[in-house]
């Protein structure tokens, strides 16, 4: 496998995870989380979503989290926005990113922010603005990049269709979504293997959701591509309330376990990471899906049991 040295993870939980937990997370609790990631050494943090509180009432205290952090040098602190109000509301908080999303499907589009693409472009160019006058970096996401949950297959015309208007207005980032874990390895290489000769100027990113078992395995085919840019979540939190089957991101500390075993530098310190995860799971108040944090690291070695032990051979002097 011809794979990068090094990676850089994005953690998603604490915005695409907790905006979908029944029970209001208190402010506090979502500061200590963030800034366990931060002190854990990962690199970027998508930390909330400015939305209205009626849309996701979850995140309804964007601002304060934003001003409650301890900001670690170096860290890059983003935030989800849907429109330029948003926008606004993100620069204002101090943001150091804003990320916007936009889907490759109609469907999905209609039914996760109630806009066609073409509104939705609108929306973003108006984001974009907002973002360029702050000298703030913009990410622009493309949700069902790999198939949508009405549509089926996206087309690979459509989603570059997509890339590309986003290209025009300026973007100079871009996520690729599997949104609801409908992607394979394959798929993954031959999007990534047109796009990004096409887009050279473009830093790429892949954001998975590990429905169906696959994010890793999709995370290790776009990596061969040349991707560096990884989405994570802490514990496999997260889902899409407007994707149904939807389930949660790729585990961060099971990626970064992954890339740790293969050599691969992410600057992030694994066994805080699964000590964060452990808390996230005291917070969420259940069990999450990530391995690690069951299984220990691969290194973890177990004492023998003493019936075997008794029967090892003595040392020789």
């Amino acid at each position: 496998m011809k794979l990068p040295a090094r990676a850089t993870i994005c953690e998603v939980g604490t915005r695409d995870g907790f905006q979908i937990e029944p029970d209001f997370i208190p402010t506090e609790l979502k500061v200590e989380v963030v800034d366990l990631l931060s002190n854990a050494g990962v690199p970027r943090i998508e930390v909330t979503s400015f939305v209205h509180p009626k849309v996701v009432p979850q995140l309804r205290d964007a601002e304060a989290v934003m001003a409650k952090i301890r900001r670690r040098p170096g860290v890059r602190y983003a935030a989800l926005v849907p429109n330029d109000k948003g926008a606004v509301r993100a620069v204002d908080a101090g943001v150091n990113a804003i990320h916007t999303v936009v889907s490759a499907s109609e469907s999905h589009n209609l039914a996760n922010v109630n806009m066609t693409i073409a509104e939705s472009m609108e929306k973003l160019r108006a984001v974009m603005q907002v973002a360029a006058r702050a000298k703030v970096a913009v990410s622009c996401g493309i949700s069902t990049s790999f198939g949508c949950p009405f549509e089926g297959d996206v087309p690979l015309d459509q989603l570059e269709s997509v890339v590309g208007r986003l290209v025009d207005m300026g973007a100079r980032a871009i996520g690729l979504a599997d949104t609801t874990g409908m992607a394979n390895p394959r798929q993954v290489a031959r999007v990534c293997e047109h796009l990004m000769p096409r887009f050279p100027s473009i830093e790429w990113t892949l954001h998975t959701h590990d429905t169906r078992a696959m994010a890793i395995p999709n995370i290790l085919a776009a990596m061969e591509c040349g991707v560096t840019n990884l989405d994570g979540s802490i514990g496999g939190l997260g889902g899409c309330p407007f994707a149904p089957g939807a389930s949660g991101n790729v585990c961060s500390e099971d990626l970064v376990h992954c890339l740790h075993a293969m050599g691969i530098e992410t600057g992030i310190d694994l066994d805080r990471l699964v000590a964060t995860s452990r808390r996230v799971q005291e917070i969420i108040g259940r069990a999450l899906p990530g391995q690690i944090v069951k299984a220990g690291k691969s290194t973890r070695r177990y004492p023998l049991p003493d019936t075997v032990a008794a029967r090892r051979p003595a040392a020789r002097a």
